[in-house]
Formats: C-alpha cells, structure tokens, sequence
C-alpha cells in the first residue's frame, strides 16, 4: 500500500495533475529514462524478451512503453494514481500496480529486473534499494536513475537571492547514492550532466508544474511568495542568461546499475 505520509500523498497529488501534460514537458525524463533502458538491457545476453520488469515510479508509462516493446512483461508501479491511470488508458504496461517504493506489494524473488527513472529522489533511497533487492530473482538487475546533488542549480541560486527559504530540493551525492545500494554485492554508478534551456523564466517554471516537479519536500514558507520576493529571484535568474539568449536549468543524473 502507498505510504501515509504527507509529503508523499502531496508529491502523488501533483503528479496525478500532470499525467495528460507529462510527455509533452519531460524532455530530460525520456533522455534519461531511454539511457537508463540501454544500460539495463545490455547486462542480459538476450535483452529483455521475455522479462518480467517492475518499473518503479512509472510516471507517464512513456518508458514502460518502451521496455515493453523489448518483448518484456511490464509492471508499472506509481505513487499517482492520475499516471496510472493514464497508463492503463494508452496500454503501455501489462499491469498498474497503486505503490509506494519503500514497500513494493510484490513477493520476494518475483521479478527479473526493477527498473527505475527519476523517481527515487522522492523517497528514502535505502529502503527502496532493499526493497528492489528483496524482489529480484537471481541473475536480475535494479537499474536506476536518480536526480543528483548539484541539479536545478540556477533555480536554487536565483531563489536564494530572494530570500533564504527552501524552495528547491536537496538532492543526494553520488557517495550518498552509493551507499544506499550496498545492500547488493555488485554496483555500477555515475553520473551525467544535462541542461535545459528555455525563452522565458514562466516557460521554465511552467515545465516543472507540468512534470509535476514543483513539489518541495520540508518547504520552510509555506506561505504565498511576495512581490519583492518574486522580483529579486526574476531578476537573478535573468541575470544567468546563456549566450544563446536562453535561461539554462541544469540536471545531474546519477545512473546505478545493481545486482
């Protein structure tokens, strides 16, 4: 069953809200996502035919798409019940499962492979790490991508020229990262740098709303952003326009394979 704590059912809810908008806004998402995919499906001889792969915090289903079109048998977990739901309209998993990834509904040795795309910074690393090793049979793979500590960089800094309220998440190092898979015996890890660039800063914040990224966890104001405020970050972040004219948002894509 899904977890009862609040900063999760509201992360779900802002998920649920952008299921229809997902794919359209989640350039980063698919890049990662599709890379993520190449690296699981090189550690099998045969590829995934014939696989069963849980993919953990589906999101949009857009890479279960993909996964299932390697001849896989694919389980879409998801914390949002909107995306699984948009899921099960356009088919593109064999099964939706309501979830949460630090206590996975599946039985001990059942799954080939867990497969996991931007979606464990939302959660205790640790327990979903033990959790993917728990359900995986022997010979299987946990391939993982996860947002990293030094992503959405100009965001944190332009915020911070506004005010010294938490508006951007905290993201876990590399080393962190690590760590919270030495529950198996063998790990490969690195990272990836990737920028988005966008025409104005509302496009920006707009693409975040629409992923459903705007979600902070242990936000210290929780109260309404003031004028002043607004101004200050606005203006900072212009200030970091790229040569190209463009505002940059930066991400650090940790990418661990694990058996």
């Amino acid at each position: 069953m899904p977890s009862e704590n609040p900063s999760k059912h509201h992360i779900a809810r802002a998920f649920s809200q952008a299921a229809e908008s997902y794919d359209a806004y989640a350039d980063v998402q698919q890049q990662a996502g599709l890379r993520l995919l190449q690296l699981l499906e090189s550690r099998f001889s045969d590829g995934l035919n014939r696989k069963t792969v849980a993919d953990i915090g589906a999101g949009s289903g857009w890479v279960s798409e993909k996964i299932r079109s390697r001849g896989a048998n694919v389980l879409a977990l998801d914390l949002a019940e909107g995306m699984l739901q948009h899921i099960a309209r356009l088919r593109r998993a064999d099964c939706c499962l309501l979830a949460d990834a630090e206590s996975l509904p599946l039985a001990d040795g059942s799954m080939d492979a867990c497969f996991s795309s931007l979606a464990l910074q939302w959660c205790d690393l640790e327990r979903a790490a033990a959790e993917m090793r728990r359900v995986i049979r022997t010979g299987g793979y946990a391939a993982v991508a996860t947002v990293s500590a030094g992503s959405l960089q100009q965001l944190k800094q332009a915020w911070q020229a506004a005010d010294e309220s938490a508006h951007v998440n905290r993201f876990l190092t590399e080393t962190d990262i690590q760590t919270a898979f030495r529950c198996f015996q063998n790990i490969r890890i690195h990272t990836e740098s990737y920028t988005q660039y966008f025409p104005t800063l509302k496009a920006l914040l707009h693409s975040l709303k629409n992923i459903g990224a705007n979600h902070v966890i242990h936000r210290e104001n929780k109260g309404l952003t003031g004028k002043n405020r607004w101004q200050r970050f606005q203006t900072a972040y212009e200030n970091m326009r790229a040569p190209n004219g463009m505002l940059p948002l930066n991400y650090r894509i940790t990418y661990i394979v694990a058996w």
